[in-house]
């Protein structure tokens, strides 16, 4: 059976429970720049195995639920944490009325995603107004390379990275307000070391993530990927349709 990268021994073990440049210490960031505070309802999607919404709820007193379309993930999130809320769904189609929540966190997930404008119009929904989204996510540093990246394997945040311009742009088509933006490229440089020194090289490791055929490189290298995080606002009125 071939494994997905997320599921494979030198990612995991290098990577832990997060999957994502900086781990619990991004997530802490984002927290404090959402100005999270107990009792709050927090959703966290792409929740992978659970790390996020287990801190989340032990650290910072919130209601928190964890959603994920891998049944594997949330599984071991369950066995992990039994007193979690873990659900197997799709970020396209969240399965939780309007107004659930008053934080969603993306870690490393929308950039990722075939159609991330639709996700953010479910995250709108199931957001109160003013709702707070917390993101961090891959993006690029050069957005006008003009190479695609779309050939990468989409289990990576890797494939759908876009400029910061445009990232704003979307959430703003979204109906949401950026209110915090902060570069955290040094986490990614960080990550890639660790999973280059995992994988054994750096060709093991881009073979790991491209395949065989690992022509990719270019377009990445061109596109020269950072790490951000943001906070964003959910402005009141009507979701965008």
């Amino acid at each position: 059976m071939n494994l997905g990268l997320y599921e494979q021994a030198p990612f995991r073990d290098a990577a832990g429970a997060e999957f994502r440049p900086g781990g619990l210490g991004l997530t802490e960031e984002l927290a404090a720049g959402c100005g999270l505070a107990p009792g709050q309802r927090v959703l966290d999607l792409g929740c992978g195995v659970g790390s996020t919404v287990s801190l989340l709820a032990r650290q910072w007193g919130v209601s928190a639920a964890g959603l994920d379309s891998s049944s594997r993930f949330i599984g071991e999130a369950r066995m992990r944490d039994p007193s979690g809320t873990w659900v197997v769904g799709r970020a396209e189609e969240i399965p939780f009325p309007a107004a659930s929540f008053d934080v969603v966190f993306c870690e490393c997930f929308l950039s990722a995603v075939d159609d991330p404008a639709k996700v953010l119009r479910e995250i709108r929904r199931v957001l109160r107004a003013g709702g707070r989204l917390a993101v961090s996510d891959m993006y690029r540093r050069n957005p006008g390379c003009g190479q695609s990246l779309r050939g990468i394997p989409s289990a990576t945040c890797l494939r759908g990275a876009a400029g910061r311009e445009t990232v704003v742009s979307m959430l703003e088509q979204a109906g949401f307000t950026v209110l915090v933006w902060r570069d955290r490229s040094d986490a990614l440089k960080v990550f890639m070391a660790r999973m280059i020194f995992a994988y054994g090289s750096v060709a093991d490791f881009w073979e790991a993530v491209l395949g065989a055929d690992q022509g990719g490189t270019e377009s990445i290298a061109l596109a020269r990927p950072g790490y951000y995080l943001l906070v964003a606002e959910s402005r009141s009125g009507t979701t965008p349709a």
